[in-house]
C-alpha cells in the first residue's frame, strides 16, 4: 500500500457509526496492512498494535472522540488511533514524524501520554474528578494491557475507585502477552475468565459457519444467550466487582457486534465499568503471531519471510548480550546468586536464562519496585542478587533502591541497561537520569565499562563485592574481544593516555571512549570506570592542568560531571573547567547520532572544544 495522505484522509474522515460489520472488517484490514507495511520500513511497536486494530476501531465508532477521553495505558498500542485520528505513520518514530506513543502536542485526540505501564487508571480517574467539578458530560475510557493491570501502581487505583465513585471506563486488552510473559496470580484469575486463543479461533469459523442463513442464525442467537446467561452467573462475583466495578466480559475483540453492545451497555452506567476483551498479540500477521515477543519492538523487517534486518556490524556483538553470556556464567558458578527481570528479558538478552535457569533467573512482570525489594530480602540472608531492569524503568523502582538496598547497604547489583540516549522511543524512554540519582545516594556504587572485557570485569568483581553496585551500560555493540578478566580495582580510575602537556585532560568512560581514542587527540585521557565513588587522588594529579573537560553523553550534567566539579573545587583547582554532558531536559525521538548533535554531546563538538583549547 502506498503510504498517501488521501488514505489517511479516508480512514480519518469515514463515519464509523454508519458502517456495516463487513465495512469495518475490511477497514481494519486496510489498517492492519498499513501498520505492517510502515513498521517493515520504519520500526516500530508491531505486534501489540496488530492485537487491538478491531477494538480501536470499534471504540472509535462506539464514542466521539476527542469529545471523550481515550488513554492508552503505556501506548504502544496507539497506532490505530493514531490513523483514525489522520496521523500518518510514514515516518513513524522518526525526528519528523509521529510518536510512537500518544502524544498531546500532536493531536487533540491524544488527552494523554505515558511510555510507562499501569498510570492510565489513575490519570483516568483523577480527569473524571476535574470533569465532574466542571459539571460536564463525557466519557473517559482507558484501554490497559493483562500486564500492565497487575502492576502495582493499577492496583492503588482500583483500590480508589469504590471511594471517588467518579465514572470510567476501563478496558482490559487480554492478549495474554507482555513483552515478556505475563505471571503472577492476577494473571492466573485473567486466565480462568478469558477466553482461549484455540476458542476465539473455533468461534469466528463456527460464527461464520453459522451466519449462512436465518435458520442457523437463529440457533446461534439462542446458544450465545445462554452461554451468556451462563457465563453472568458464574463471573457475577469476580475480582473487579469487589473492587466497585460494573464487570462485562468476557468480550471478543474482534466481533464488532459483541463490542458494540459492550461498549453501548457501559456507557449507559452509572458506576464505573471493566470491560474485559480478548484479542491476540501480532493478529493477523502469522509471524508476529507466532513469535509476538521478537516482534513486540521491531526493527525493520521483509514482510514476505518477517525476518527483521540484521544491524549488526561485523565482528562485534550487542552490548547487552555481553552482559547476558556473562551472567549466565555468574549462575552457572554461583547457586547462592539470582538475576531477577522485570518484563524485559527478551530485550535485554536474558531470555534463553530464564528456560536454563528456572530456580535462579525469575521474571515478575511489570513489577519493578517488586523486583528490588525482594533482592533486598534475598540478599538479607547472605545471597547475592542480581536485577536486571531498563535504565528508563529503574526510576520506577527509586524509592526501593534507596531505602530497601542502599539505606541497609546490601550486596545487590544493578545491571542497568540501556543507560544514556535510546533514540526512537523518544523521551518516556531516555536512560539519561539514573546515573544523578544513584551517584546521590549512600552507599550506591557506580560504574561503566567502556569495551567487552571491561564490562565483563566489572561483572566478576561484583560477585565479592559486599555492597549495593550499579553497573550501567547503553544500546550498542562493542568490538568483540576474546574473554578476559581484568583486575578492578575499586573506586580508582585509569589512565588511557597521559602526555607530557597540561593543556587539556579529558575525564570520561564508556564504549564512547573507544571512539575518542582511536582520534588521537594527543591529550590526557582518563578513564573514569567508577563514576562513584571518585578517584580523589587521581584527580590531585590533575590541579595543574590548564584545562579539563569532562564528557559524559551517557546523563544529565547534574550527575557525574556535577560531583566531579565540585570535589576539583574542594581540592583547590584554579583553572578551567568545561563539560559536554545532557542537559536536564525531556529529549525527544530521533536516531541516537541525531539526539546526540541536537544535544551537542556528539564527537564532532567534542573535539572542537579540545581542539580549541590546545590550540
Amino acid at each position: 500500500m502506498e503510504d498517501n495522505q488521501d488514505f489517511i484522509n479516508q480512514v480519518s474522515k469515514c463515519n464509523l457509526k454508519e458502517k456495516s460489520t463487513k465495512e469495518l472488517k475490511e477497514l481494519s484490514n486496510q489498517i492492519r496492512n498499513y501498520i505492517i507495511e510502515k513498521c517493515s520500513v520504519n520500526g516500530g511497536h508491531l505486534a501489540s498494535n496488530l492485537g487491538v486494530v478491531e477494538l480501536t476501531v470499534a471504540l472509535h465508532k462506539a464514542f466521539s472522540f476527542p469529545k471523550d477521553k481515550l488513554l492508552f495505558d503505556v501506548g504502544h498500542q496507539c497506532y490505530t488511533h493514531k490513523i483514525l485520528s489522520g496521523r500518518s505513520l510514514d515516518n513513524l518514530r522518526k525526528e519528523n514524524g509521529v510518536d510512537g506513543f500518544q502524544k498531546r502536542k500532536e493531536s487533540e485526540y491524544d488527552p494523554f501520554e505515558a511510555g510507562h505501564s499501569s498510570t492510565s487508571i489513575s490519570s483516568a480517574l483523577g480527569m473524571a474528578l476535574a470533569r465532574d467539578q466542571n459539571n460536564e458530560d463525557y466519557s473517559i475510557v482507558t484501554v490497559i494491557g493483562d500486564s500492565s493491570i497487575s502492576n502495582g501502581l493499577a492496583f492503588e487505583a482500583l483500590n480508589s475507585q469504590d471511594y471517588l465513585k467518579h465514572k470510567v471506563i476501563i478496558v482490559i486488552n487480554d492478549n495474554n502477552m507482555s513483552i515478556s510473559q505475563p505471571v503472577g496470580a492476577f494473571h492466573n484469575m485473567l486466565q480462568s475468565i478469558r477466553l482461549s486463543e484455540k476458542y476465539m479461533n473455533f468461534k469466528e469459523k463456527y460464527s461464520k459457519r453459522m451466519d449462512k442463513n436465518r435458520f442457523t442464525r437463529a440457533i446461534f442467537s439462542f446458544l450465545k444467550r445462554t452461554k451468556d446467561f451462563i457465563k453472568k452467573i458464574l463471573l457475577k462475583n469476580n475480582y473487579f466487582e469487589m473492587f466497585g466495578f460494573y464487570y462485562i466480559g468476557n468480550v471478543d475483540g474482534y466481533d464488532f457486534k459483541e463490542m458494540e453492545r459492550a461498549f453501548n451497555k457501559a456507557k449507559k452506567k452509572k458506576s464505573s465499568v471493566i470491560i474485559h476483551v480478548s484479542t491476540i498479540k501480532g493478529k493477523g500477521y502469522k509471524y508476529s503471531e507466532v513469535e509476538n515477543s521478537s516482534y513486540h519492538s521491531v526493527k525493520p523487517f521483509n514482510i514476505q519471510n518477517g525476518i527483521q534486518i540484521d544491524t549488526t556490524p561485523k565482528d562485534e556483538t550487542q552490548i547487552c548480550e555481553v552482559v547476558s553470556k556473562e551472567m549466565d556464567i555468574v549462575l552457572n558458578e554461583n547457586k547462592d546468586s539470582i538475576l531477577v527481570l522485570a518484563s524485559t528479558a527478551y530485550g535485554s538478552k536474558m531470555d534463553y536464562l530464564l528456560e536454563k535457569y528456572q530456580d535462579q533467573a525469575l521474571d515478575f512482570g511489570i513489577s519493578e519496585e517488586h523486583a528490588v525489594t525482594f533482592c533486598s530480602g534475598y540478599a538479607l540472608l547472605n545471597k547475592h542478587p542480581y536485577v536486571c531492569l531498563y535504565s528508563t524503568f529503574l526510576q520506577r523502582a527509586y524509592d526501593q533502591i534507596n531505602h530497601d538496598v542502599a539505606r541497609m547497604d546490601l550486596p545487590v547489583t544493578f545491571l542497568i541497561d540501556r543507560s544514556g540516549l535510546v533514540g526512537s522511543d523518544g523521551e518516556t524512554h531516555q536512560g539519561i537520569f539514573d546515573e544523578s540519582f544513584l551517584l546521590n545516594m549512600p552507599n550506591m556504587s557506580v560504574c561503566m565499562g567502556k569495551d567487552q572485557n571491561q564490562i565483563i570485569s566489572l561483572i566478576n568483581f561484583s560477585k565479592t563485592f559486599p555492597h549495593p553496585l550499579a553497573i550501567r551500560y547503553p544500546v550498542g555493540y562493542l568490538k568483540n574481544q576474546e574473554r578476559k578478566i581484568e583486575e578492578i580495582k575499586y573506586g580508582k580510575w585509569l589512565y588511557e593516555t597521559k602526555v607530557d602537556n597540561e593543556k587539556v585532560c579529558l575525564i570520561t568512560f564508556g564504549p564512547k571512549l573507544n571512539e575518542i581514542l582511536s582520534l588521537n587527540l594527543g591529550i590526557t585521557i582518563i578513564n573514569a570506570i567508577f563514576q562513584s565513588p571518585l578517584d580523589k587522588e587521581l584527580l590531585k594529579e590533575l590541579l595543574d592542568y590548564k584545562n579539563i573537560v569532562i564528557y559524559d553523553p551517557y546523563a544529565i550534567e547534574q550527575g557525574f560531571s556535577y560531583h566531579v566539579i565540585a570535589l576539583l573545587n574542594d581540592l583547590g583547582y584554579k583553572n578551567q573547567i568545561h563539560r559536554v554532558c545532557l542537559k536536564n531536559e525531556f529529549i525527544q525521538k530521533g536516531t541516537i547520532d541525531q539526539q546526540e548533535k541536537r544535544c551537542h554531546v556528539d564527537l564532532f563538538t567534542l573535539t572542537s572544544l579540545i581542539n580549541k583549547l590546545k590550540a
